[in-house]
């Protein structure tokens, strides 16, 4: 949609649970600004770009999940515990922000107007 004039923020929440990678952050913010909201833009648009947002961090943060799954598949056929140990712990974060997008529904919904 070219009339959008602004974008939602990545959620707080999974800005937090992501800190430590900027990269994810920046690859879902520009997911998002794909989408938006725009002046006098009707409820059902706004609707549609409400569940355009979600579907869109559900998305990215799946990709992330695979991700982290076959880092941590390299890995493990390595002897490196530490190594092991780190992509466990990312894909659990990965894990743990796609299972947290419920709890963004609020932050996105306000940004929406809902």
């Amino acid at each position: 949609m070219s009339d959008i004039t602004e974008h939602p923020p990545v959620p707080q929440l999974l800005q937090e649970k992501l800190k430590n990678y900027p990269e994810i952050i920046a690859d879902l913010q520009g997911s998002l600004n794909r989408g938006g909201r725009s002046p006098g833009m009707s409820k059902t648009l706004l609707t549609d770009q409400f569940e355009a947002a979600i579907w869109r961090l559900e998305d990215g943060l799946s990709r992330c999940m695979s991700d982290a799954a076959e880092e941590l598949k390299l890995v493990e056929s390595g002897c490196d515990l530490v190594q092991i140990a780190k992509a466990e712990a990312k894909w659990r974060l990965m894990a743990n922000c796609r299972r947290s997008v419920s709890d963004c529904l609020d932050e996105l919904g306000t940004f929406f107007g809902r």
